[in-house]
């Protein structure tokens, strides 16, 4: 996900724990995703989630705090431009922010899979055609199987279309208000509009940041040690979808298809872990280290090519699974290659785009600036 960045491509400090927890939330989507590849005993993975381990494992739980992270900033960047043509900007700004570093990632899986995999091959990465990547790369997606995490882009920038919609509801008639229009989206859906049932998560960080004093203020008058509480509740709020898997059948698994109770859990989950993260002094130093930056400064680019990454070492083992000694040193590289990747990807290209698009905006405004009669 893109990280925490004002609208003018510089960070706030006032961000910094929250790109810290995107950092940590991508890597936990790493190890969501390395983990299926390790044998280890199914009652490890079925109890794993209700460990001290399970939020480093949480995958779903980690792509809630992405959008919930993405509702808080979209609403800061929105709410601090009031020139006109605000809304112009922002859509420049997001398709700056998401295409260029998701072309460059569906690119790097495709040549991996020509590469590495054959024409009809199962498995966990699969061999495209080129004469497909025309339509993987005009709007984000899962690109054929070739970038599974595609499909949390999908719902950023299709959310991002109508995220200045829900932003005139909290502004102008309440903060709760999208909240409340979110619950009507946790029922069944068409598909082609299943990306509203995450609508809940945008609306939970709007109202964080709507409501920002408020919520300091509220924070003000409890013990010191609330926030913190709340981002452990928060924390175990998103590992509580796995349990009725686990109590109904014994095997701990979060339901496919992201059911609305599930969802609005993970939601409230995430911006309970929001809230404990910007107003604790313990959670927001921690995640405002130097480490912390790093990662939240290279997590999208991190999240787009840790999967690619991972293939390239499981795809040619037997079943795709490796003995869980291999599993930790493989999964060590991933982490290693993929922060590399991620670094390269943040200067080679994040940067690179989100410049572009300012001088996009800049050229723009220099068009239809009036100018001075002589």
């Amino acid at each position: 996900m893109p990280p925490a960045i004002d609208s003018d491509g510089t960070r706030s400090a006032r961000l910094e724990p929250l790109d810290g927890l995107r950092g940590v939330a991508a890597i936990a989507v790493l190890f969501y995703h390395a983990l299926p590849h390790a044998a280890v005993a199914p009652s490890v993975v079925d109890v794993l989630p209700f460990s001290p381990l399970g939020p480093l494992v949480n995958g779903p739980g980690a792509v809630h705090v992405f959008f919930v992270l993405s509702g808080y900033v979209l609403t800061l960047t929105l709410s601090r431009d009031t020139a006109p043509g605000r809304l112009a900007r922002f859509y420049v700004r997001r398709v700056f922010r998401i295409m260029p570093p998701y072309v460059a990632a569906v690119l790097l899986a495709w040549a991996v899979s020509q590469l590495l995999v054959s024409p009809g091959q199962g498995g966990p990465l699969p061999w495209v055609p080129a004469s497909r990547l025309p339509r993987a790369l005009v709007f984000p997606s899962m690109a054929f199987g070739l970038l599974p995490v595609g499909w949390s882009l999908f719902v950023e920038m299709a959310m991002s279309i109508v995220f200045p919609l829900l932003l005139v509801l909290g502004a102008r008639i309440h903060p709760v208000a999208p909240l409340a229009l979110s619950l009507a989206f946790l029922g069944e859906l068409d598909p082609r509009f299943g990306f509203l049932r995450f609508t809940i998560d945008f609306a939970l960080g709007m109202w964080l940041r709507l409501e920002a004093a408020r919520v300091a203020a509220a924070f003000g008058r409890l013990p010191t040690w609330a926030p913190a509480a709340a981002a452990v509740l928060g924390l175990a709020l998103l590992q509580a979808p796995y349990l009725p898997g686990f109590a109904s059948t014994g095997f701990a698994g979060l339901e496919r298809g992201h059911t609305g109770a599930a969802v609005a859990i993970l939601a409230l989950g995430s911006a309970l872990l929001v809230a404990g993260s910007l107003h604790s002094k313990g959670w927001s130093r921690a995640l405002s280290t130097p480490l912390a930056r790093v990662y939240g400064r290279i997590s999208y680019s991190f999240y787009l090519v840790h999967h690619t990454v991972l293939m390239v070492f499981v795809l040619h083992a037997p079943g795709h699974v490796l003995p869980w000694p291999t599993a930790l040193g493989v999964t060590a590289l991933a982490f290693a290659a993929s922060s590399l990747l991620g670094e390269l990807g943040w200067r080679a290209i994040e940067l690179p785009a989100i410049r572009a698009g300012r001088a996009l905006i800049g050229a723009a405004q220099a068009l239809v600036r009036p100018r001075p009669v002589s």
